[in-house]
């Protein structure tokens, strides 16, 4: 016979045993039992903040990363919370195997839970309301006022285990009018300062890049309005030159016929705005001499993308080809900052921010001297082996002071990373393939 699972009480439980109600009433079981795992995180979560509390704005947790100081502070909590101290998410990040933005997202969401919206905790703890559920309360209600949030905690615990999202957004809304008109007021005329065009690239088709990238854009409402008029004209027109083309298509298609219009300025075009993207090609010589470059290549920090996409983009453009660096050279300089060979090296060979779960392109992290640099000490000092790739926020958590927040480091022979926690927590982080408990 083939054993499933344990039942609620630890007796085995056969699969030769459960016909069709019994399946169903253990699927029921089960859900219960997700659930209560997730409330004992949740517990966990609010017991690490008592026992991590300050009183100190200054020596709290938050989710920025503030400069280039690494003594700025940084902060959640507050408004009927309590704040946790800085680095504090680190340590439990690596206990749960997370990264250290969602450890900071669960501290956040369990000190509102259990400070700031009573009714929903309780049905939480009754099992009655999943975790994921209250969390999305939580981070709906995390920027109110303690009156504004209590509104909604009295409203929506009832029905807290079916609310949608959009009805959960006309509460907080109403709540905040409410309950601070002053504060929506100027939320209004201060909304413009989440107007931005943002590109990001990656899951499309199979959570692929493919060569598409996705455009989001937040501003005046009838400035969008008109775009959206102007770009829905367009694509009907091109409709007789390209019939073949879904709507979809040609409306991408208007946005490139408006970006072509505005260059053009009249019969002159103007340049294109420069932009850098890396692209990395495989090359050989051929047994007549000719060299061969290998049909698909890699965009930095995007995927994969054939060969004859790349002849596409570079077309007319401005390229800099990089000679191929050794990934075995290690000769040190005599200085603190590296030379740009030294540090394409190191961003080449550890792609991201080596600090556990963390996954921060290499190119926007610092690089840290593992051995810090003593400007009194022997010379030699900065060698791609004494170096590595390290976000911002993960830099301040291996420099700072507080022996009872540091990481530490080692780079390994293998090319890993082994971290040691403040609480002598353990992990091995092997660059491009993940974070691991060391056996």
């Amino acid at each position: 016979m083939t054993l499933i699972e344990t039942d609620a009480h630890g007796g085995p439980v056969w699969g030769e045993d459960l016909d069709r109600d019994a399946v169903l009433r253990f699927a029921e079981e089960a859900k219960a039992l997700e659930r209560a795992a997730a409330r004992r995180v949740l517990r966990v979560a609010v017991r690490w903040c008592e026992t991590n509390a300050v009183d100190d704005a200054r020596d709290a947790a938050g989710y920025g990363e503030v400069g280039g100081d690494l003594d700025a502070p940084e902060r959640i909590g507050g408004d009927g919370r309590p704040m946790v101290a800085a680095f504090s998410a680190e340590p439990l990040a690596g206990a749960l195997g997370i990264s250290t933005t969602a450890a900071l997202t669960l501290m956040a969401d369990a000190l509102e839970l259990e400070h700031r919206l009573p009714r929903v905790r309780a049905r939480v703890e009754s099992l009655e309301v999943p975790v994921w559920r209250a969390r999305k309360i939580a981070a709906a209600t995390s920027a109110l006022s303690p009156e504004a949030a209590a509104y909604v905690d009295a409203q929506v615990a009832p029905r807290a285990h079916v609310v949608g999202a959009v009805a959960l957004e006309r509460m907080v809304e109403t709540a905040r009018a409410r309950f601070d008109v002053e504060a929506h007021e100027v939320a209004e005329e201060t909304a413009q300062d989440t107007w931005d065009v943002t590109l990001s690239h990656g899951g499309g088709l199979d959570d692929r890049w493919l060569g598409t990238s996705w455009m989001s854009i937040a501003g005046d409402t009838a400035t969008l309005k008109d775009l959206e008029s102007l770009v829905a004209k367009i694509a009907y027109d091109l409709l007789a030159e390209h019939p073949d083309l879904s709507l979809a298509r040609r409306r991408i298609l208007a946005l490139q016929v408006i970006v072509d219009r505005a260059r053009a300025h009249g019969d002159t075009p103007a340049a294109s705005s420069a932009y850098k993207l890396y692209l990395h090609l495989t090359a050989t010589t051929g047994s007549d001499g000719t060299l061969e470059v290998a049909d698909l290549g890699r965009a930095e920090g995007l995927g994969p993308v054939t060969t004859a996409r790349i002849r596409e983009w570079l077309a007319g453009a401005k390229v800099s080809v990089t000679p191929v660096l050794d990934p075995d050279r290690g000769d040190p300089v005599d200085a603190h900052d590296p030379p740009a060979w030294m540090r394409e090296q190191v961003i080449l060979r550890d792609q991201h921010c080596v600090f556990p779960d963390c996954q921060r392109p290499a190119r926007a992290c610092d690089l840290d001297h593992i051995d810090p640099y003593d400007t009194h000490g022997p010379p030699g000092q900065t060698h791609p082996g004494n170096l590595a790739c390290l976000c911002r926020r993960h830099h301040r958590a291996k420099t700072t002071t507080d022996p009872t927040r540091q990481w530490t480091y080692r780079r390994q022979p293998d090319g890993s990373y082994a971290w040691t926690g403040p609480q002598g927590q353990r992990l091995i982080v092997v660059p491009g393939h993940g974070t691991y408990t060391p056996s």
